[in-house]
């Protein structure tokens, strides 16, 4: 069965998660976490693509990647042949050293990338390692706090947090100590994905009125109110988002109403058009 293909694009951010076959030990050592660091940076060097985080545990991975020029896929097949076959000739192993495929999600949007920063940083206390964040010597964090950052673009990660690189910083430093005051939150890229689909109906509700010449306003859409104008635009925006394949949770959300109201409004459009 072939693989299925990913959607990667120029500027998006990715969170990048690999394991080692069987949950096995595939960065035991100091100097395999070195090894591993030190050849994806020189992919980078050579290719194009910057490095914006990471953290490396004994049997895992993970690195939050911007893609440029260089596809991820590319990038990642040197990284685990590359380390693989370091890791096979160090240990006198065969098979495989990494699980079947590794996992790309897609980090769309900042809320989202700050979770996920918080998430990776985390990553040493939830597992027992250290206490503090500061106390793990193979995370972004300590490559960062150092201001002579060896492997991560500090100045490009501080540029998408905050637009300027000192106000990223003080952005970062909140996320942070934040984070610390409750390390053990997972990550869940759902929960995100659905806000933001939320926020982009919003939008698209706003541009309707517009193209509508309605003097309505969005919050009078989402109010509650009952009148036969707000309830028509209510009823058409929600067949609209449908028929583009939005979720009847999303646009509920995102007018405000019941599941059910938004579910017999596009079952009845649905009806009609037979």
């Amino acid at each position: 069965m072939s693989k299925k293909s990913r959607n990667f694009k120029t500027g998006g951010i990715y969170h990048i998660t690999h394991r080692g076959h069987n949950h096995q030990y595939i960065l035991a050592d100091d100097i395999d976490k070195a090894i591993l660091l030190d050849k994806l940076k020189k992919i980078l060097i050579e290719h194009s693509g910057q490095l914006l985080y990471f953290v490396l545990m004994n049997n895992h991975y993970h690195i939050l990647l911007e893609m440029q020029e260089t596809p991820v896929d590319l990038i990642m097949h040197r990284l685990n042949t590359g380390y693989g076959r370091y890791y096979s000739l160090k240990y006198k192993t065969t098979g495989a050293v990494f699980e079947n495929r590794y996992h790309a999600q897609e980090v769309d949007g900042l809320k989202y990338l700050h979770a996920v920063i918080q998430y990776l940083a985390m990553n040493p206390i939830r597992a027992g390692l250290n206490e503090k964040v500061t106390d793990y010597r193979w995370s972004a964090h300590l490559d960062i706090a150092q201001k002579r950052p060896v492997y991560v673009n500090s100045q490009r990660l501080f540029e998408i947090l905050g637009g300027a690189p000192e106000k990223g910083r003080l952005i970062y430093q909140d996320l942070i100590q934040r984070a610390q005051k409750d390390p053990t939150k997972k990550l869940d890229p759902r929960e995100y994905q659905f806000k933001r689909k939320i926020n982009i109906l919003e939008n698209q509700l706003a541009a309707y009125l517009e193209s509508i010449s309605s003097p309505a306003m969005v919050e009078q859409i989402q109010s509650g109110k009952r009148t036969p104008s707000i309830v028509k635009i209510r009823q058409d925006f929600a067949r609209n988002a449908h028929a583009q394949g939005y979720s009847v949770n999303a646009i509920a959300a995102a007018l405000k109403v019941s599941p059910r109201s938004v579910r017999y409004w596009c079952t009845e459009a649905d009806e009609n058009n037979r």
